[in-house]
């Protein structure tokens, strides 16, 4: 399942779609305070700036509804993650899966490793909406050479 922060968005953490990367697993589940939890799995190169997901909410016109707010609940202990507002192109599926065309003004999440680690790292972010949805992320990543 996607991630659908907003209404019909990807979640960064392509954790929602927000992954560019060698994606290897991911799964979706909801706790019991109702909270949607994405975990994804993915693998970067070191020292390289890498575009981890895009949020986005749309209009059924493909217009932007909203931008998504995200917020690093764990920051990487091993890099750092940006969480910018650009445009992009949405990740956006069934009925708007037609709007994959167009970009619209979105939050854009990335991750660069500290120059030469290798290994492991993790993020936790919270995307939500004004509309009262929020989602939470975990990006395991596994940083190669």
């Amino acid at each position: 399942m996607t991630t659908e922060v907003l209404v019909k968005k990807a979640f960064i953490l392509s954790v929602a779609t927000m992954c560019v990367s060698a994606a290897l697993a991911s799964c979706t589940t909801t706790g019991p305070d109702g909270l949607s939890r994405h975990q994804k799995n993915i693998t970067v190169a070191s020292g390289e700036r890498t575009k981890l997901g895009v949020a986005f909410s749309l209009n059924p016109d493909c217009s932007a509804k909203a931008v998504p707010e995200v917020r690093i609940r764990e920051a990487p202990k091993h890099g750092k993650v940006e969480s910018l507002r650009e445009l992009a192109f949405p990740n956006g599926k069934g009925e708007y899966k037609k709007c994959n065309g167009t970009k619209v003004l979105s939050t854009v999440g990335y991750y660069t490793s500290d120059r030469g680690f290798v290994g492991k790292d993790r993020i936790v972010v919270r995307t939500s909406d004004k509309n009262g949805h929020v989602d939470e992320g975990v990006l395991n990543i596994t940083v190669v050479e």
